[in-house]
């Protein structure tokens, strides 16, 4: 697991060019919003944003949901500012720093979460945390990644986080929640060159690659490997995201 501090680094610098190069993410987001939609109702008493970034689900959910009351939460304080602006002059409380060691005050009718439970040390451990949080009949909304994510950067690499599969997060879940949804996704993006690749994951703070450490000798290598394996008929390249979509309510 990396240190929380190259993790904030790392996407701290990727904020002002994320909105641009997130389209998977943004496609994500747009899932998680459809989700909800058919499987609760669109009013919530007190919501918290885990991991908020850029505010790409922040501004779906304040667009097709009634929320009387905001939190949001993200581990880089400079994600405040843009996951803000959608409230104008009246932002929401936001709390800057680690989602599983933050204290979250009151209870909570709805916590969602968009791509940002891959980076939880305990994700057992989190749920349960996030469960006490909530009221009976509170809704979960997350996603994450399953096994597979980024399948190509790992093979070149071997270097990925871990994914727990769906199943594990069913186990998880099964003392605090009603599980009402969970299934995975795949989301192919294609890029003219492999060094596209490697600037989309620059761009969008997910390196995924290691050390960061590039060496020309290195660079050249993944290029002509990354060419032989994972070409299009299109004479393109491909990245495989595999998102996981959960909703579950609490007992």
């Amino acid at each position: 697991m990396e240190t929380m501090e190259r993790i904030v680094t790392r996407f701290t610098r990727a904020l002002d060019s994320y909105d641009r190069h997130a389209d998977a993410q943004q496609q994500i987001c747009r899932r998680l919003i459809g989700l909800l939609a058919r499987h609760t109702g669109m009013h919530f008493c007190r919501a918290l944003e885990i991991g908020c970034g850029t505010g790409n689900l922040t501004r779906l959910l304040k667009e097709n949901c009634v929320i009387d009351e905001w939190c949001l939460n993200d581990l880089c304080e400079g994600c405040r500012a843009k996951a803000s602006a959608p409230f104008g002059l009246q932002p929401p409380p936001f709390i800057a720093g680690d989602a599983e060691t933050a204290v979250f005050l009151g209870s909570f009718d709805l916590i969602a979460s968009a791509s940002a439970f891959q980076w939880m040390k305990d994700p057992a451990g989190f749920l349960e945390k996030l469960a006490g949080m909530m009221v009976p009949g509170g809704v979960l909304l997350l996603s994450t990644f399953a096994p597979g994510n980024l399948s190509e950067i790992h093979s070149l690499t071997g270097k990925e986080l871990s994914y727990p599969p769906a199943a594990r997060f069913e186990e998880w879940l099964s003392d605090d929640f009603h599980l009402l949804h969970i299934c995975e996704e795949e989301i192919i993006r294609t890029f003219d060159t492999p060094l596209d690749v490697l600037r989309h994951l620059k761009y969008t703070g997910v390196t995924a690659t290691g050390d960061g450490i590039w060496t020309r000798g290195r660079q050249e290598a993944f290029c002509r490997d990354y060419i032989r394996h994972f070409s299009t008929p299109a004479n393109s390249v491909k990245l495989t995201y595999r998102p996981l979509y959960l909703l579950a309510v609490k007992k």
